[in-house]
């Protein structure tokens, strides 16, 4: 929702409430730190900031103010620690509560944003904005009696907030209260509150009805206030689709993709226009595109309800990561990652995921720390030394590969001793590899064939390592 969250900027800087018992200079550092901080020098204010911890270790507002220097710098996990550790020292903090309400709702972790946005207005009631960011996540949760409770108290708050009006005429819409939802929108427009969503919406409800010039007037005048607003573009195509006047509909989806990837009804309508318009290969094309999008879609909500049922749970978290990584998303798929570490810091294969994603878009030097914080973690991941000492070599740091790969191949062994599974002498394997002990390779995956002569993986090392046999040895 365009106006979601916009309410918490009213707070940055704003909410110290100095007291007597301070002493001065500890006050002296702390308005040098607001000041610079009001004047985007953080780096400076950062350094203020931590001369008053120096003088009180305690002072929760300094730590609040790095908080929100860390978020807007998006520095988002040492953001959070900083608002964690001023709530810990005064639980009042309004501006702490409000912005690790949307740090928390941003990453999908809505239940513990709610908390904190309900916190915030236990602190201060009459904002707004506060109402209206919680109004949106209760949705989200499918909690929509309580969501238009507090759009309404929105705006007997704020008779103007867009973002209020905007929220409720779409619970409205949602739930098929057409009209209840044209009534929200016009009351909007009718008290001045000129937004390209709120015209918008209501052209949605227009053409549902059927009333298509009205419609056609809304999505006008929201692209006349703002050109770039594809939500209103799109549906002016399908406002056109619906008429029958496929190439204008086609005209305006092809202005929306560049701004839609991976959008579904829009690969949905473009086969259908493409389709009555005799295109068939041009149909078939964007009906394969949605059919993996749906694929898409249906693996994403899988992995969310699996965090809607058990939030504490890091699989749901660590299923979300791999679809994102798999659909070329690595910032989602690197806040999933570090929530899955956040839940448990012993899951390697989160590590893994994040060290793999630097690797796949060519930063290996930052997978490298990313590995070493995974095997001081826990000493006997095998992987973990694995990549380590592949890594290295990569960066010509002889020694530390040589270190980490014998690490790495005296815990192997020990697993295939242990537990002589193909999988054990698959890693064992892949160690002689990198080591170039090209035999004991060759001997460790016929090993790995006899226990499963068809598995795949140990075939392909087997080739591989045939092959660098032979060129070792012309």
């Amino acid at each position: 929702m365009r106006y979601l969250f916009q309410g918490v900027l009213i707070l940055v800087y704003c909410c110290f409430m100095a007291s007597a018992q301070h002493p001065d200079p500890l006050l002296w550092h702390y308005r040098q730190a607001e000041a610079l901080a009001n004047q985007q020098r953080f780096d400076e204010a950062l350094r203020e900031y931590q001369k008053v911890l120096q003088l009180d270790a305690d002072f929760a507002e300094a730590y609040s103010g790095m908080g929100v220097i860390y978020w807007k710098t998006g520095r988002i996990d040492d953001a959070i620690e900083v608002f964690q550790k001023a709530l810990a020292r005064n639980n009042r903090l309004l501006q702490a509560h409000a912005v690790m309400g949307l740090l928390l709702s941003k990453r999908g972790q809505n239940t513990e944003a709610i908390a904190h946005y309900k916190q915030a207005i236990d602190i201060d009631p009459h904002l707004s904005w506060l109402h209206s960011n919680l109004a949106a996540l209760l949705w989200t949760q499918n909690q929509v009696p309580q969501a238009i409770s507090r759009y309404q108290k929105a705006i007997q708050l704020d008779p103007k907030s867009p973002q209020a009006y905007l929220g409720l005429g779409n619970i409205y819409y949602t739930q098929l209260k057409f009209n209840a939802a044209l009534e929200t929108y016009t009351r909007a427009i009718e008290l001045e509150l000129q937004t390209p969503g709120i015209y918008c919406n209501r052209g949605i409800i227009y053409t549902k009805q059927g009333e298509y010039d009205k419609a056609t007037t809304d999505f006008q005048q929201a692209l006349a206030m703002d050109t770039d607003y594809t939500p209103a573009r799109f549906e002016l195509g399908f406002l056109y689709q619906q008429m029958g006047e496929y190439e204008k509909a086609l005209s305006e989806y092809e202005r929306v993709m560049p701004h839609r990837t991976g959008d579904l009804a829009l690969h949905h309508n473009l086969a259908r226009c493409y389709f009555r318009l005799g295109q068939v290969e041009a149909a078939r094309h964007q009906h394969e595109i949605a059919q993996e999008i749906r694929e898409f879609q249906d693996a994403l909500e899988t992995a969310q309800g699996k965090i809607r049922e058990e939030p504490s749970d890091p699989d749901g978290y660590m299923a979300l990561a791999k679809i994102y990584a798999e659909h070329n998303q690595p910032e989602k798929a690197f806040e999933q990652y570090k929530t899955v570490i956040l839940k448990d810091a012993f899951l390697m294969e989160a590590y893994d995921g994040i060290a793999s994603l630097y690797i796949r878009y060519q930063q290996g030097r930052k997978a490298i720390p990313v590995y070493k914080t995974a095997v001081g973690v826990n000493s006997e991941y095998t992987k973990g030394h694995l990549r380590l000492g592949l890594l290295y070599r990569q960066y010509e740091q002889p020694k530390e590969s040589a270190q980490h790969l014998e690490i790495a191949r005296q815990l192997a062994q020990k697993a295939t001793e242990t537990m002589p599974n193909v999988q054990s002498f698959n890693m064992l394997g892949a160690i002689y590899l990198a080591m170039k002990d090209y035999s004991r390779a060759e001997a460790t995956f016929q090993k790995a064939l006899k226990l499963a002569p068809n598995n795949k993986q140990a075939q392909e090392y087997l080739q591989q390592v045939r092959q660098e046999k032979k060129r070792a040895s012309d």
